[in-house]
């Protein structure tokens, strides 16, 4: 009750404002680095706490975070959803993905819940990203397709339509970056027709269920060719913690439908897990446990994906 509280008085005083300006590092205070591949730099043990209900540094669209009076006033800030292209970034630096965990199982018939309506949309979302980066193009028709059918059912059919033939087009000619912008501009226009009809709690789930499919997707590449450099950029502990702290804020009729008090567990779970002590290193047991985890939170959420 205290931890939605809180959040609810961070979202009344910055929504509607422009992202808040970084203070100053003290003289003895390490600022926060960020590599060119948006990792935090994980040698910097002195870098300043994530404050309640701010998204994490690692999933935060700069090009969101300006002044315009339209980003103003659908309150796109720091507190505001992570961005899906951030998220899927990870992706990009890891070893390919098995087969196995390219393509998943998904549901036939459309959830009658929005809620996880919303968290199936972000999977898809990762859906089309982890398939055209794994080269399975003939396979974004259908996830664009699905994209659609979940926009209609959560209200927002008219914005997908406008982006399927986008994805469609630079999925067939094979333009990455393309596709992942089109993702980005995607959900963008997804969060901001969400915001217009009150309902954030959504936007935020569609950002949970995309990184949770990342993750899962993650873990499997790097356990497939286990590196300890390539690993130390999912032992993120902020992006659990902070999902955690958007369930705990959720109406409470929605939380109850999406079983959050079991999801919250596992998210603590990984937040735990993906803790380093000082100066040590990813090991392939610590990558399989996050595995073990985020499998049993993904089938909490969505149900079984994968045959294993």
């Amino acid at each position: 009750m205290k931890l939605r509280l809180h959040h609810l008085i961070l979202t009344l005083i910055f929504a509607g404002l422009p992202a808040p300006a970084q203070e100053e590092p003290l003289a003895d205070e390490a600022p926060l680095d960020i590599v060119e591949d948006g990792t935090p730099d994980s040698e910097n043990q002195d870098a300043p706490a994530r404050r309640p209900g701010e998204v994490p540094a690692m999933f935060r669209d700069d090009a969101l975070l300006d002044e315009s009076h339209s980003n103003q006033e659908l309150g796109i800030n720091v507190y505001t959803a992570p961005s899906i292209s951030k998220i899927f970034d990870q992706l990009d630096h890891l070893p390919a993905i098995p087969e196995e965990y390219v393509l998943r199982n998904r549901p036939e018939k459309l959830s009658t819940t929005a809620g996880a309506l919303a968290l199936e949309m972000g999977y898809l979302l990762a859906d089309g990203f982890i398939a055209v980066r794994s080269g399975h193009m003939n396979d974004i028709k259908p996830i664009a397709l699905d994209l659609t059918r979940y926009g209609k059912a959560l209200g927002v059919g008219e914005r997908m339509n406008t982006h399927s033939a986008s994805l469609l087009e630079y999925a067939e000619k094979g333009q990455l970056e393309e596709f992942k912008k089109s993702l980005a501009a995607t959900q963008s226009d997804v969060n901001a027709e969400l915001t217009s009809l009150r309902d954030p709690d959504l936007a935020h789930l569609i950002a949970l269920g995309g990184w949770i499919r990342a993750l899962e997707a993650s873990t499997a590449a790097i356990s497939s060719k286990f590196d300890p450099e390539q690993a130390a950029i999912i032992f993120y502990p902020d992006a659990p913690a902070y999902f955690s702290e958007v369930l705990g804020c959720l109406n409470p009729q929605t939380a109850k439908k999406l079983k959050v008090d079991q999801m919250c567990i596992l998210l603590d779970e990984l937040t735990h897990q993906m803790t380093l002590e000082e100066g040590e290193k990813p090991s392939l047991d610590k990558v399989n446990a996050l595995h073990q985890t985020v499998g049993r939170l993904s089938t909490l959420a969505v149900g079984k994906g994968h045959e294993h």
